[in-house]
Parts: C-alpha cells; sequence; structure tokens
C-alpha cells in the first residue's frame, strides 16, 4: 500500500514536471514564431508596407537585429539566419529572391552588431528594441554614434535608399565618408543584384555601370 503510494507521488511529480517542460517549449515556440512574423513585417517592401523615410527605415533595420538577437537567445546553437528568412518568407509580401537579398544584408548587419558589442550590452539592447541608434561599444570605433548607412549611396542613386537590402550598419562617421564615395566594383556588382531582384530598374542600373565603366576607363587611361 505504501509503494503503491510512494509511486503515485512520483508519477505524479513526473507528469507535473513534463507538463512545465512542454509548456515553456510549446511557450518558447510561440515567442519564435511570433517574433519571425514580426521580422517578415519590419521587412515587407510591398507598395503599402515599405519604409516612408530614412527615419523608418532605420527604425526598422535597428528593431530587426534585436529580433535576430531574441531568437539567436533561444536557439542557442541551432541558431540560423538562413532558416529564419526561410520561414519568414511564409509571412512575406516580399518575393523570394528580395527576400534573399535582405537576408544577406542583415546577415552582414548581425556580424556587424557583434562587432561592436551591441548584443551584449542591455542598453544597446534597449536602444534597438526601441527602434534608435546607441553607441558603438567595442572595437575601433567605440563611442561613435552607431548608423544605418547604403551599400549604394543616394548620391549614386537615390531611388533604392530605403530599401533594406541596401543598408548596412555602420560607424556614423564612416556612413559620411560614404557618401561621397567613387562606383566601385562591389557597388556595381550590388547593383546588379537589386537589378536581377527588381528592386533598382534597369534604367538606374545602366547608369550606375556607365558611371563604374567611365571611372575604370580614366583610370586605365592615367596608368
Amino acid at each position: 500500500m505504501i509503494a503503491d503510494y510512494f509511486w503515485k507521488i512520483i508519477f505524479t511529480a513526473f507528469v507535473i514536471v513534463g507538463f512545465i517542460y512542454w509548456k515553456d517549449w510549446r511557450n518558447q515556440g510561440k515567442e519564435y514564431e511570433a517574433n519571425v512574423a514580426v521580422i517578415a513585417e519590419l521587412l515587407d517592401h510591398s507598395a503599402n508596407a515599405k519604409p516612408v523615410d530614412d527615419d523608418e527605415a532605420e527604425s526598422r533595420t535597428f528593431q530587426s537585429i534585436y529580433l535576430l538577437h531574441k531568437i539567436e537567445e533561444h536557439k542557442g546553437e541551432k541558431f540560423s539566419i538562413d532558416k529564419i528568412f526561410e520561414e519568414a518568407q511564409e509571412d512575406s509580401n516580399n518575393t523570394k529572391v528580395v527576400n534573399n537579398l535582405l537576408r544577406d544584408a542583415f546577415r552582414q548587419n548581425y556580424k556587424k552588431a557583434k562587432e561592436y558589442g551591441l548584443l551584449e550590452n542591455e542598453s544597446a539592447m534597449s536602444s534597438l528594441m526601441d527602434g534608435t541608434s546607441t553607441s558603438i561599444i567595442s572595437g575601433p570605433w567605440k563611442g561613435e554614434e552607431l548608423a544605418v548607412g547604403y551599400y549604394i549611396s543616394p548620391n549614386i542613386n537615390n531611388t533604392i535608399s530605403l530599401h533594406l537590402a541596401n543598408r548596412l550598419l555602420l560607424p556614423q562617421s564612416v556612413k559620411l565618408a560614404m557618401q561621397f564615395a567613387d562606383i566601385t566594383i562591389d557597388v556595381k556588382e550590388r547593383a546588379d543584384r537589386l537589378k536581377r531582384a527588381g528592386i533598382l530598374d534597369v534604367g538606374s542600373y545602366d547608369s550606375i555601370k556607365q558611371q563604374y565603366d567611365t571611372l575604370r576607363e580614366l583610370s586605365t587611361r592615367n596608368n
């Protein structure tokens, strides 16, 4: 009788513990799905959902970095930006080609956020959660304001300045310096990818390519 009662207690305890773990696992799954859905919403570039100004583009970039980190905290070693964007595609109004460009941009941005020491700093993460800038915490640019620059500067082409596939985390001074940068091979190749994704129109791409070819020809002559 006592033994039966003892095993009933043990069984009940296992059931309770199992239920608690299951509930926690389910809640984490729901939180993950919710974060992925919010990322899909933040990166939505359909006609009625895309950023309307630079402040909104920057805010969405910061908040996306925050959400990626929240997902990494839950997933640990299983964290995968590829997987996140693959699942976000289900809730996205973007084409897969556009989402692939966004994925690549945010892989780079998330890497930069780590290099700048943002993800381990509570104050910095709070700012990113609010969609606002913060100071760079570590590295050569420590103490400088974080900015959201461009792969292709508006001075080169201003039709894609608000698209998050064209934005990257930078120190403020680097962002300012890049406004006057020449068109490099990296810029031309980025423009080609943006054109193939339908983000950059053909006329704008042709203009960038022509400027690049002209600069390259002048450089060759000078040498």
